[in-house]
């Protein structure tokens, strides 16, 4: 009877140890002496020994070896993780599509299992680990509130429509505190970041910024009316709004300052932007909607825990953040309580009326997405009406102006008691004397 060979595939380790455990089979060398060739303990050494004498070399083989855990993923799941990927999810990287398959396909699986198997599928990932370069690095704010960095990232958010998208980011947290997508950047993104801003969170202490002409103003001087009014510095809108909520604005040096919200829009480029196409977002409101339920799931994912307590400030009861937060101008108005702007003319209303003004007063147009236009006069915000047309004089309110007098000089001919149509001067009295007293001169029949 011929005897059945069999095949082990051993690691060097375990050739080490069918040696050792033959030597000690054949009595060549002790159990203390094996066991400081293997670095094994003397129990262990044993073990081998009795195994290899029973079965055979193949007892220091572990016995798992070959055979599929039960934890093993299912081949049909990793199909199907498969071709979610080439499918449903081309775009996302490994990491953000490992949320998604949890969050919308119900499947739990581990992140380097996920990586696991789209790599031994022949995929790589579209944002792979760049190597770092060494830059100095700026401490994170301890407390929250204390900084909050403005700016915003001109991309493709919608598709191939190229969209700005404006944000704020705590730099203690790291929590994105509002974001707002427009056709380019403007002053009313910003405006309705920082209104979610303050809803949210409150107000901070200092705004971290680039120097745009948005935040700063590029004038050297300050104007006559600002300097009668108070001011230190030429203000812009923002500026203006910030000032009044006494918030401190800090001008960024270069984009490698507010490094923060720069590494924000490289993560909302690539997970916001998949969001929209997986969720068939294709207009500007839609995405702003959708952007501030996205907040909270960046935050739960990204956000760190700071070092104290948040330095926020929540505004005033009787504070209006949208009347702060809005354009204002000066305006003057005329007798019948109105103002023109841009060509267009409106006045104030009271109660359905129109509201009494004093003429030629001062008032404070502010024009915003979330309050229209409306007016503030005396302390005081009134709505106002458009008209179609000038008031016109009748519908104004008549003031009597107040009528100058000159003073007239001392040598006028009013001031003279005699006829200015004598054409003589009242000085030369003798002359005036001699005139009236000639009986020549009044002789009617001289000729």
């Amino acid at each position: 009877m011929n005897k059945r060979e069999e095949i082990y595939h051993m690691t060097a380790k375990e050739m080490a140890r069918v040696k050792v455990a033959e030597r000690l089979i054949e009595g060549e060398i002790k159990i203390g002496q094996a066991a400081d060739i293997p670095m094994l303990s003397t129990r262990q050494v044993t073990r081998i020994k009795k195994g290899v004498r029973l079965s055979g070399p193949k007892a220091v083989i572990h016995g798992n070896r070959a055979r599929k855990p039960k934890n093993a993923v299912e081949d049909k799941i990793k199909d199907l993780v498969v071709e979610l990927k080439r499918t449903k999810y081309p775009g996302t990287n490994f990491s953000h599509f490992k949320e998604l398959l949890e969050e919308k396909e119900k499947i739990s699986l581990s992140q380097p299992t996920v990586h696991r198997i789209l790599r031994d599928a022949g995929m790589a990932s579209p944002k792979r680990k760049k190597k770092m370069r060494l830059h100095r690095y700026r401490k994170r704010m301890d407390c929250p509130g204390m900084m909050v960095q403005l700016d915003d990232s001109p991309y493709k958010w919608l598709g191939d429509q190229k969209l700005t998208l404006h944000g704020a980011i705590d730099d203690a947290s790291g929590n994105i505190l509002g974001l707002c997508l427009d056709r380019e950047e403007c002053l009313e993104g910003y405006f309705e970041v920082a209104i979610q801003m303050i809803a949210g969170s409150g107000i901070p202490i200092s705004v971290y910024s680039d120097r745009h002409t948005i935040f700063f103003s590029p004038k050297g001087r300050l104007s006559v009316e600002d300097q009668l009014e108070g001011k230190i510095e030429p203000y812009t809108q923002f500026s203006r709004a910030m000032s009044e909520l006494g918030v401190r604005m800090i001008p960024a040096g270069s984009p490698q300052a507010k490094g923060r919200i720069e590494r924000l829009w490289g993560t909302l480029q690539d997970r916001l932007a998949q969001e929209f196409s997986i969720n068939g977002i294709k207009d500007v409101e839609a995405a702003n909607i959708f952007a501030k339920k996205y907040i909270e799931k960046y935050n739960r994912r990204f956000s760190v825990i700071p070092k104290g307590d948040t330095a926020f400030r929540k505004p005033g009861r009787k504070a209006n953040i949208s009347y702060i937060l809005c354009r204002k101008y000066s305006r003057k108005l005329d007798g019948g309580s109105a103002f023109s702007y841009k060509g267009c003319y409106y006045q104030l209303l009271s109660g359905g009326k129109i509201a009494s003004a004093i003429p030629r007063s001062r008032v404070r147009v502010m024009i915003g997405k979330r309050i229209g236009i409306k007016a503030e006069y005396s302390g005081k915000v009134y709505p106002v009406a458009r008209l179609e047309t000038r008031p016109k004089a009748a519908d104004r309110i008549k003031v009597k102006k107040k009528r100058v007098y000159k003073r007239i000089a001392g040598s006028h001919p009013w001031k003279s008691g005699y006829s200015a149509s004598l054409g003589v001067d009242r000085t030369d009295s003798k002359t005036m004397e001699g005139l009236f007293s000639s009986t020549l001169a009044w002789n009617p029949d001289n000729q």
